[in-house]
């Protein structure tokens, strides 16, 4: 049986495995030179680095010798299992932030995990195989097919969760990043309500049409550097707001005020829009959490799980005053049946 011609489609897959060897030595030889120009050889690093190089080389090139005898699945174990990790790492990078490489990376790994696969199985590939195997028994997966099945389990026990966890803290800082530039901004309206006080010149946000131009201007004013505000469209601004710790005075943008503070729907839930809806640059995290900064200075983060207004405010939904008004992004917001209310 051994003068049976190789299929093109196993040559193919065969010559994927002498890349894994060739990639695989040059990167042992790239560690060793490394380990010697930057630690002078030092024999237990070169030691170190040979014994870390020579598994997947090894590994590698067993591959290639299972697939010249005729062995399929000592081929796609392996493969399965390094293009199944390496996807997976792909994922774990691209959950951070979207990175080319990581992607490009990701892409390959699939390729290499399919494409073998599809390779191997076809039906010339399957004959040959066949004619290769000792006493003519099909070539078969068998122990290692349930190995695979338990490590492809564990890997995804393990991973899985932690890229879950990956996204969710993800969400996390970037609310929490939002919350610190809240604040940030809550501090110069501060100094400026107080430039007012004293008879300063001051940024009166009554004057403008929208809570952007509003931003940009106190940046221009007390930003610490001359940069472009890297927050002008976030958010949305209270204009004479209630004289009330718990008002909330800055609210992100994908909220809209007039439902936060609506008082007939304490229990309905909110709506967290994107701002690309309406033009505005998306912040990542825009249909996951929101921020509110209060006019005492905190600020809240909460999950869209829970973005109701009576979970939001513990102690009842805040009336906003005769004259408070919503500067947004988009413009001006008013608060039209309450003011009715209040005029009667």
């Amino acid at each position: 049986m051994d003068d049976v011609k190789k299929p093109l489609p196993v040559k193919i897959v065969e010559a994927i495995a002498w890349t894994y060897v060739a990639l695989s030595l040059v990167g042992v030889l790239g560690a060793i030179v490394a380990e010697c120009c930057g630690n002078g050889g030092a024999a237990t690093a070169l030691r170190d680095t040979l014994l870390a190089g020579s598994f997947p080389l090894a590994l590698f090139f067993g591959m290639v010798l299972s697939l010249r005898r005729g062995s399929r699945a000592w081929f796609v174990v392996p493969n399965t299992i390094v293009t199944l990790l390496c996807l997976f790492g792909s994922a774990v990078v691209l959950c951070e932030s979207i990175s080319a490489v990581a992607l490009f990376l990701g892409l390959v790994a699939l390729l290499l995990f399919v494409g073998p696969l599809v390779l191997l199985y076809m039906p010339t590939s399957t004959r040959w195989f066949k004619a290769k195997a000792e006493n003519g028994r099909p070539d078969s997966l068998g122990c290692l097919g349930v190995f695979l099945l338990f490590v492809l389990f564990i890997g995804a026990g393990l991973i899985l969760p932690n890229i879950i966890c990956c996204r969710g803290a993800k969400i996390n800082a970037q609310s929490q990043s939002m919350a610190m530039r809240g604040r940030n901004l809550y501090v110069f309206m501060m100094q400026d309500n107080q430039e007012h006080e004293s008879g300063g010149d001051w940024i009166d946000p009554a004057s403008f049409s929208n809570s952007t131009q509003f931003v940009q201007a106190l940046w221009a004013k007390l930003g610490e550097d001359k940069a472009p505000c890297p927050y002008p469209d976030s958010w949305c601004i209270a204009v004479n707001p209630p004289d009330n710790d718990k008002f909330p005075v800055m609210v992100t943008a994908n909220i809209d005020p007039r439902e936060l503070l609506r008082p007939s729907g304490e229990d309905q839930p909110l709506k967290l829009t994107c701002p690309k809806e309406w033009g505005g640059t998306c912040f990542k995290f825009c249909e996951k959490a929101g921020v509110i900064v209060y006019k005492g200075g905190a600020s809240q983060i909460f999950k869209n799980k829970y973005v109701r207004p009576s979970l939001i405010f513990n102690d009842g939904i805040p009336k906003p005053g005769p004259d408070t008004y919503f500067l947004t992004p988009t413009g001006r917001v008013d608060f039209v049946e309450r003011q009715a209310a209040v005029s009667l």
